[in-house]
This record gives structure tokens, sequence and C-alpha cells, in this order.
């Protein structure tokens, strides 16, 4: 029960943080600072299930390095949302290894999904990423933005 409130709380957080860093030219909103430019992954897999579907994907994160991610999509009731978790790993060399784990939301609209997530990394960056899966040229767009 506990657990399942958290999850509303956050997933409301994110909604509202979501929708206030598209807006983030408005003088009344909250302007998020971009962690690094947008970045291109290119989508390696996807695997559909009846409640949930995994995506994995790999490419170049600036300062996180070569990154390989998998989100894992937990479908709504609409079967065109749900909530969203996830693992990344970014290779800077071979001492140097960042973890990022995330929770979140992701919605479809046609062929696009959106995931906006809280991602939290072993060096103590938490980002809100928003990701753009285009699934006709299978690849994802992450926007990273500051949080801490």
């Amino acid at each position: 029960m506990i657990r399942q409130t958290i999850k509303i709380i956050l997933s409301a957080a994110l909604l509202v943080l979501s929708h206030t860093a598209a807006a983030g030219h408005h003088e009344s909103g909250l302007a998020l600072q971009e962690r690094q430019p947008a970045a291109v992954m290119n989508v390696t897999s996807v695997n559909l299930g009846d409640e949930a579907t995994s995506i994995t994907a790999e490419g170049k994160m600036g300062k996180y390095g070569k990154v390989y991610v998998t989100y894992k999509l937990n479908y709504g009731p609409s079967g065109t949302e749900g909530s969203s978790s996830g693992q990344g790993r970014g290779v800077i060399d071979a001492d140097t290894v960042f973890t990022g784990t995330f929770n979140g939301r992701w919605s479809r609209k046609g062929a696009i999904l959106t995931l906006r997530n809280v991602v939290d990394v072993d060096n103590g960056d938490k980002n809100l990423d928003i990701i753009t899966f285009d699934t006709r040229a299978d690849t994802l767009t992450v926007q990273a933005y500051v949080l801490k």
C-alpha cells in the first residue's frame, strides 16, 4: 500500500515536472537546466509482452560515455500509457563506469513513445530524463535535465 502511494506521488510529480520543463521558457515556469546536449541512442531490442514491454538501447551520452540501457514499460488500463523503470550503465574507460536506476511514466501517441523518468546515478547526479522513442526509426532521443 505504501509503495503504491509512493509510486502515485512520484508519477504526479513527474507529470508536473515534465510539463514545466517543456514550458520552461515561460517566466512563471520552472526552468530546468540541461545536464548535457540531447543524445540519440539506437534501439537494439524490443520485447513485447501481455503486461509489459522491455526496450534496450545503446549510444553515446556526453559525460556518461557509452551507455547501455533497459527500459521496462508496464501497461496502464488504456494500453497507451503506464509506469516505467529500468537501469543503465555508462562506460567512460576501463576504470570508470556509471550506474543509473530510474522510475517514471510513459505514454504513446501514434508511433512515438515518450518516457519521463527520474534517474539516480551512482555519482550523485539526479536527472529528469525525457526520452522520445521513434518506433519507425529505432532511435531514442534522451534529454537529461539537472534535478541535483
